[in-house]
C-alpha cells in the first residue's frame, strides 16, 4: 500500500481541481499510545516520521520508513497547504478559457494554478506562485498524469 490517491473535483463550469490525498496510516500515519488510542501527528511528528509516496506507487518504504524523496514530497506540500495535510489537499487546476483572435475569431486556451482544497468543508483557495506549479513534487506529478484528461474533461480545445 501506499501512494497518494488523486481526487478531482469540479470547481465552477470551466475549472477543476485534481488533489492529492495521502494515505493516513502509510504516508502521514498515526500516532498511536500505549492503550492503543491513535492520534494525528503534530507538525513535529509528521516532519519526523510522515512522508508521501509518488503518484500511483503500492510501495515506498524502506525497512519501514519513508525515503527523503518521500518526506521532501510531505515538507513541500505541507509549506503550502499548513500543518494539517490529513485534511488540506494540495492541487494542480485547470480552467478552460475562451480569446478572441485580432480577427475576431473565438478560440480555446486553457490556465493552470495551484490550489489547497479542504474536502470536508469543499472550501479551497488559489495559492500564485510560479515556482510552486512548476517544481513541486506532487503538482508536477498530478500535472504530467492528469493535465490531457483534465483538458478533454473540460470539453478540449473545440467551440460550442
Amino acid at each position: 500500500k501506499g501512494g497518494y490517491i488523486t481526487y478531482l473535483k469540479r470547481l465552477s463550469d470551466n475549472e477543476v481541481i485534481a488533489f492529492a490525498k495521502p494515505d493516513w496510516n502509510l504516508e502521514l500515519t498515526l500516532f498511536q499510545d500505549s492503550n492503543g488510542d491513535q492520534y494525528y501527528w503534530n507538525r513535529e511528528g509528521l516532519v519526523r516520521f510522515g512522508g508521501m509516496c509518488g503518484i500511483d506507487t503500492t510501495n515506498c518504504l524502506v525497512n519501514g520508513k519513508h525515503t527523503y524523496t518521500n518526506q521532501q514530497r510531505l515538507w513541500e506540500t505541507m509549506s503550502i497547504v499548513g500543518d494539517d495535510p490529513y485534511r488540506n489537499f494540495l492541487g494542480y487546476t485547470v480552467k478552460r478559457n475562451i480569446g478572441i483572435s485580432n480577427l475576431g475569431k473565438r478560440f480555446v486556451y486553457f490556465s493552470y494554478g495551484v490550489a489547497v482544497i479542504n474536502e470536508q468543508s469543499g472550501s479551497w483557495y488559489r495559492v500564485k506562485s510560479s515556482p510552486v506549479l512548476n517544481n513541486y513534487r506532487v503538482v508536477k506529478e498530478i500535472s504530467s498524469n492528469y493535465k490531457d484528461f483534465l483538458e478533454r474533461y473540460l470539453g478540449g480545445y473545440s467551440i460550442k
